[in-house]
């Protein structure tokens, strides 16, 4: 038998399997989750009443809500509790028959709740509450309620005491950074949408790496420019938003071969995966010639030696574009230009640290220098990111000859012989009646570099 190393194991695996049908490694693994939400509707081919929580909370799980698997604390086990929603309790039963049966014949029992008669949209219920069990009609309490400081992992303790609730305050507070990256044609910042997270991040006392990535990408060069000029003149309403906000999976990975950022600018399309209904192989069925992505990276790190430990902190913004030739079937590497690079960094001093500080979660999350820190270089960055000319961005969108239809050009070659023919004639060009309105005639390529330098100067004033 031959036998094979890790990385041909690795590379066969890529060749022959749709890896989006893994994303959920726990349901893959049979990991049994501490929560998942039931629905009145099978949710996979496999007949499962049972949504994912990412599919729940963004609103894409078939039918009602009826109920939730969770762990009861008291024993430890898997439970299944449903919510009539003070309606009858044996019409709510034969309602979701099927449902409930399944859930029975994979739990063994079911809870009916009494006091929590609606759902909750949480992603933990959190408290103690009273259920009526089925099999036995008998009133029991179940611990269902989560306490973060003691049950979640040092690394989400750190992401949601530190990370996550600075960037959102300091760096993102009352959005002005997102109106201006808005105004800037630049993507927003999504801070825990765990889609745009890298997962291989590491989170603990002496080492900190998050990143977060998100794209924007425009259905042709035309449709990016009118964008842009539209938000430098401060026009920026949803119905002229052409762009697709989207998130790129396989940028982060470190095990196989991660996705062009230009993906989805191929032309090709091969469906959805039959699972989890995403687009297979990251294709989307509309091709995009434009694509912009920003990222944000924060990184801490602990640094000893000498009289007093040091706990450094260096934030990074960045974001490139990529135009695609009409003569190519998609954007290359060398065409994803880089536009902003922005980096700040600080250096704050850990007086009297003890290595088994070290040992507790919540040391840097409550350490005041460590947070001060932090929060300077955010506004630094904030204050940098900021200063970005929301009119260079005509610069960065403006049309070339090359990037344009052979039809388009066509036109304006059009466009141009017939303005040589009037001036040469010398005639006059028509005029409006009176009251009415010029008739509106297509944009010829040698105005267009007038157009925006007009628009340039009308913002300088």
């Amino acid at each position: 038998m031959k036998e094979y190393t890790k990385e041909e194991f690795l590379s066969k695996l890529n060749e022959d399997l749709n890896l989006d049908e893994l994303a959920d490694f726990k349901k893959q693994s049979g990991i049994e989750k501490k929560w998942e939400p039931v629905m009145s509707e099978p949710q996979d081919p496999e007949g499962s009443y049972k949504a994912r929580g990412q599919e729940f909370r963004s609103g894409q799980s078939k039918g009602e809500h009826i109920g939730h698997k969770i762990i009861d604390k008291t024993t430890n086990e898997a439970i299944v509790i449903f919510y009539p929603c003070n309606r009858d309790i044996e019409e709510f039963l034969s309602t979701y028959k099927d449902a409930i049966e399944q859930m029975k014949q994979q739990y063994g029992d079911f809870y009916i709740s009494e006091e929590n008669t609606i759902p909750k949209c949480e992603p933990r219920t959190t408290a103690r509450a009273k259920m009526l069990k089925k099999s036995t009609g008998d009133v029991q309490t179940v611990d269902t309620k989560v306490r973060f400081e003691t049950e979640i992992s040092d690394a989400n303790y750190l992401k949601r005491y530190l990370i996550y609730p600075m960037i959102k305050n300091v760096l993102l507070g009352e959005e002005t950074l997102q109106k201006h990256l808005e105004m800037c044609s630049i993507p927003r910042i999504k801070v825990n949408e765990r889609a745009n997270l890298d997962r291989h991040s590491k989170f603990n006392n002496k080492v900190l790496t998050y990143q977060t990535l998100n794209f924007n990408s425009y259905k042709d060069v035309r449709d990016f420019f009118n964008s842009a000029v539209r938000k430098v003149q401060g026009e920026n309403s949803n119905e002229e938003n052409e762009y697709r906000e989207y998130h790129m999976a396989r940028q982060f990975n470190k095990l196989y071969q991660n996705w062009d950022k230009t993906k989805k600018s191929n032309e090709r399309f091969f469906g959805f995966t039959p699972i989890y209904n995403l687009e297979a192989y990251g294709l989307s069925p509309t091709s995009f010639d434009v694509t912009i992505w920003s990222m944000l990276n924060v990184s801490g790190s602990l640094v000893q030696g000498g009289d007093v430990a040091k706990f450094e902190w260096k934030v990074n913004f960045k974001t490139e574009h990529g135009k695609k030739l009409k003569d190519n079937n998609q954007l290359s590497r060398l065409n994803i230009n880089k536009d902003y690079d922005i980096t700040k960094d600080i250096m704050v001093e850990l007086e009297g640290l003890e290595m088994s500080q070290l040992e507790l979660k919540d040391y840097l999350a409550k350490n005041k220098s460590v947070i001060e820190g932090l929060k300077n270089v955010l506004l630094d960055l904030k204050q940098e990111i900021l200063r970005i000319p929301i009119q260079d961005q005509l610069k960065r969108a403006k049309l070339v000859s090359f990037q344009l239809t052979p039809e388009e050009k066509a036109e304006m070659r059009r466009q141009r012989q017939l303005r040589l023919t009037v001036q040469s004639q010398g005639e006059e060009q028509p005029q409006p009646e009176e009251g009415g309105n010029q008739p509106e005639q297509p944009l010829a390529e040698e105005f267009i570099d007038t157009i925006v330098q007009n628009i340039l100067k009308e913002i300088k004033k």
